[in-house]
């Protein structure tokens, strides 16, 4: 057996300088010459530990740094290589009870890496913590910190933990994506768009932050501005990659199908990945080849979005007449984006109207201060709503038509209204709060497009479960609701790629969406029979049968002259800015019937939901 060479401080000073050099097989083939579970062979049990650490050797680790922990139990940075290399081996039962409660960071790092890996969110956060406690400047941890609250849709923090990893590491551009990526999930798109310009200053020749750029303008309604830059992305990166699915999203998204067609012309099919049949089963929908489409779709590789895929192939289905599989692919496109969307916190929006609309009462609305005087110069909006996917878009874009009217598709001006009352009740404000409200509601509007001088028509179709509110600021306002077959609607907004704001997660399952239909209505019907609200109903059959016959009474309610423009919707909705709804992909075509009773070729599907929507069906005179 041959003897050990006995160690030297010459052996041990070069191993080290060989560790140093980034030769971690030297170092580890010198050390091992020497180390032995003793004190005069621990420093080479360290150096051999960690070479073989560094060479992704686990197993080799562990036969040195076991001995060593033994000999210096109380030492904690070995306690911390063994961990780590417990890990490496495998064994992260064990690495994570060397690790558990640690005040050291290098254990804590291990703590929490193990504990995120397991999902479990609460405890990794701890850990992280005490690693922040004692290493501040950490970036890395911030960064680890910030992805763990945003997997578990706490955004605040996942920004204020990304914002730090980023003033601690201001050049490090896959913070700012990150950071760009919750705010996209959190609907901030100024922000998201601010960290992506800073991304791009930092990283001009990245190619991905050229996308994130492109889909951040995107976000913010800025689509010349991102289509120029995907087009340059393209150019510059002409290999397929996202660069070029996102500029085709949008040449779609935007309605300009002929660019998509010379866009996808233009490519080398032969250099073309499977990706590429997303954008050609959109181009053959939007012309019209549905078989065409349905070839492409089955096409889709699984690297594209689950909710983009099954909206797609949905669509194309519908479109063919093959409703399981529509309805199937519909099913699949809603749990991929619950799948993604952060838990529901709070009660639904379906709850959160009930318990509001259960405090509507006689009593109630009998306790209510005078409403205030209509101002002569500026006229109470007119609101446009209706349940999401009964023809509101079609309406609004119809009423653009009018020179006297400047109509606002789906602006939060109520929304930031309500957030200014916070937890008051319409029915306490004075006349003096009920006028800075109004106020801040203009404001709002101009903020959003309004001129100012026109008639202005609000259209948010779930404003009509805000009928108190805007009734108390707007007593003279006027309500248009748009109708159309309860059974359609609520299958129309299963079907529906919304973003999933609180309100329309409610879509993504068919019975929910039922109930939410059932709510507000419930409301809707509950604040008329309170409150004298001009209202006016345009229903969405007639309408796209005989639009004159269903829009003319609606032009004299309104007091206004008949204009042939009502009826050239299409050559409108060409000039107009982008649609903001599910819709804009239709509001272009012709009028069509297609939609209507289209729930019969689904009643399999509807007929547990079918009793939620009987009483609205016969309630507003439909057949079945």
């Amino acid at each position: 057996m041959p003897t050990q060479p006995a160690p030297s401080p010459a052996a041990l000073a070069e191993a080290i300088r060989l560790r140093q050099a980034g030769d971690a097989a030297g170092a580890l083939a010198l050390a091992v010459a020497y180390a032995s579970p003793d004190e005069a062979g621990a420093p080479f049990l360290a150096i051999a530990g960690l070479a073989a650490l560094e060479l992704g050797e686990g197993l080799r680790a562990l036969a040195h740094l076991e001995p060593l922990a033994r000999l210096r139990p109380e030492d904690r940075g070995v306690r911390a290589d063994l961990a780590k290399a417990l890990l490496a081996a495998g064994r992260a039962d064990e690495a994570l009870r060397l690790a558990e409660g640690a005040p050291e960071p290098d254990l804590a790092r291990i703590e929490a890496w193990i504990r995120t890996e397991r999902g479990q969110h609460r405890e990794a956060v701890a850990a992280y913590a005490r690693v922040l406690t004692a290493e501040p400047g950490d970036s890395a941890s911030w960064n680890n910190l910030g992805n763990i609250h945003a997997a578990a849709g706490r955004f605040d923090p996942a920004i204020a933990a990304l914002e730090q990893a980023i003033t601690q590491q201001p050049d490090a551009v896959a913070i700012y994506l990150n950071l760009a990526d919750v705010l996209r999930r959190a609907d901030r798109g100024a922000a998201r768009l601010k960290v992506a310009r800073d991304a791009a200053a930092l990283a001009p020749g990245d190619r991905t932050v050229q996308t994130e750029l492109a889909t951040a303008l995107a976000h913010n309604e800025l689509l010349d501005e991102a289509i120029a830059v995907l087009e340059a992305a393209v150019a510059r990166w002409p290999d397929f990659g996202e660069s070029h699915l996102e500029l085709g999203r949008l040449y779609e998204a935007t309605n300009r199908t002929g660019d998509l067609a010379a866009f996808l012309a233009g490519l080398d099919p032969a250099a073309c990945p499977p990706e590429v049949a997303f954008l050609h089963a959109w181009l053959a929908q939007r012309e019209g080849r549905f078989e065409d489409a349905a070839r492409h779709a089955e096409a889709i590789p699984p690297t594209i979005h689950p909710v983009r895929r099954e909206a797609l192939i949905g669509n194309i289905a519908e479109r063919l007449g093959d409703a399981p599989r529509a309805f199937a692919a519909f099913a699949a496109m809603n749990a991929a984006a619950m799948a993604e969307a952060p838990p529901q916190r709070g009660p639904s929006f379906r709850a959160a109207l009930e318990a509001e609309s259960a405090r509507w009462t006689p009593a109630w609305a009998a306790a209510w201060a005078p409403p205030l005087a209509p101002d002569p110069a500026r006229p109470d909006p007119v609101f446009l709503v209706g349940f999401p996917r009964s023809g509101t878009t079609l309406l609004d874009t119809m009423l653009m038509g009018l020179p006297e009217l400047c109509v606002l598709e789906e602006q939060p001006m109520v929304t930031e209204v309500a957030r200014l009352l916070g937890s008051g009740d319409p029915a306490t404000l004075t006349g003096p709060q009920c006028a800075d409200l109004r106020e801040a509601y203009f404001a709002s509007a101009r903020a959003h497009g309004w001129d100012g001088a026109r008639w202005l028509v609000d259209k948010h179709p779930l404003n009509m479960a805000r009928v108190p509110l805007i009734h108390r600021l707007f007593p003279k306002a006027r309500f248009i609701i748009a109708e159309r077959h309860p059974a359609d609607v609520v299958l129309s907004c299963f079907m529906a790629n919304f973003t999933l704001n609180h309100a329309m997660r409610s879509f993504t399952d068919l019975e929910e969406a039922a109930r939410t239909y059932d709510a507000v209505f419930t409301a809707w019907h509950r604040a008329l029979a309170l409150f004298p609200v001009e209202t006016r109903a345009v229903r969405y059959e007639r309408l796209v049968e005989d639009p004159r016959a269903e829009l003319q009474p609606l032009v004299e309610w309104l007091g206004l002259a008949w204009n042939d423009r009502l009826l050239a919707h299409e050559e409108t909705a060409r000039t107009r800015s982008r649609v903001r709804t599910a819709s804009y992909a239709q509001i272009g075509e012709r009028l069509y019937t297609r939609a209507r009773g289209r729930w019969e070729r689904y009643a399999e599907q509807l007929e547990p939901v079918m009793p939620l929507l009987a009483p609205w069906i016969a309630r507003m005179g439909y057949d079945g």
